[in-house]
């Protein structure tokens, strides 16, 4: 018994010991945040800030926002932050926090629409559906606008938010990435309307054009998404 005793005691003192780590500091660094939000996965699908440091080329996704910072699309940012180390993270949690020290620069990024390209008038103007598949619609409170400038639309598909990307070739628009909030709405109807909606702009090809004050979707030469034009509401 003691002869074990003693082999304990020699593996415990032979053992090396593991070196604490120490916590990193907090410092400060200067990023640029993008115009635009993109389509991203964390716990659910949600839109992340884009940003990357200043020798950086590609941007990258922000899971988590900017303590004290408030951003506006359209603009670009030159901010100074302070990153600082979040110890024992939760599992879907950042570990890295973004507080805002200062706001270097705020520059308008204007949208340059193609020349010739109907785009000018159709960013101008927030278009309400009123017309998918063979049903015509009064009031179906699902609407979209664009941004030429970050290739991205955002709306309401009746009871949630939307919004995504797309990309334009000649008389062709191409959605991708969308997504939209998960709330339920208690009207069976509006929530069906919305679920075709997204199911008919997720991923699709259309031939477009602007008529008679009406933004008109087409699949296989047939008139299939009908929007009514209206002003866009002052933010």
């Amino acid at each position: 018994m003691f002869l074990e005793l003693a082999l304990t005691l020699a593996t415990t003192l032979m053992t090396p010991l593991k070196p604490v780590q120490k916590q990193q500091s907090p410092k400060n660094q200067t990023i640029y945040v993008k115009e635009s939000k993109e389509p991203c996965t964390g716990v659910a699908p949600m839109e992340c800030l884009q940003i990357k440091g200043v020798k950086d080329t590609e941007w990258s996704n922000l899971y988590t926002g900017i303590e004290g910072f408030k951003y506006t699309p359209g603009y670009r940012y030159k901010l100074l932050v302070r990153v600082t180390p979040v110890k024992n993270p939760p599992a879907d949690g950042s570990s890295i926090r973004y507080t805002l020290r200062k706001v270097l620069e705020k520059k308008k990024i204007t949208a340059t629409p193609e020349k010739g390209s109907p785009w000018a008038f159709i960013a101008s103007k927030r278009w309400n559906l009123i017309k998918l598949g063979d049903s015509t619609l009064t009031q179906s409170g699902i609407w979209i606008e664009f941004d030429p400038a970050a290739k991205r639309f955002h709306g309401k598909g009746g009871c949630n938010r939307i919004s995504g990307g797309y990309q334009t070739n000649g008389e062709n628009i191409t959605f991708t990435m969308v997504i939209s909030t998960r709330m339920a709405c208690m009207d069976e109807n509006v929530m069906r309307r919305e679920t075709e909606f997204l199911k008919r702009i997720g991923e699709h090809t259309y031939r477009y054009d602007v008529a008679d004050q009406t933004l008109n979707f087409y699949e296989n030469n047939q008139l299939v998404m009908i929007f009514g034009m209206q002003p866009k509401e002052l933010k």
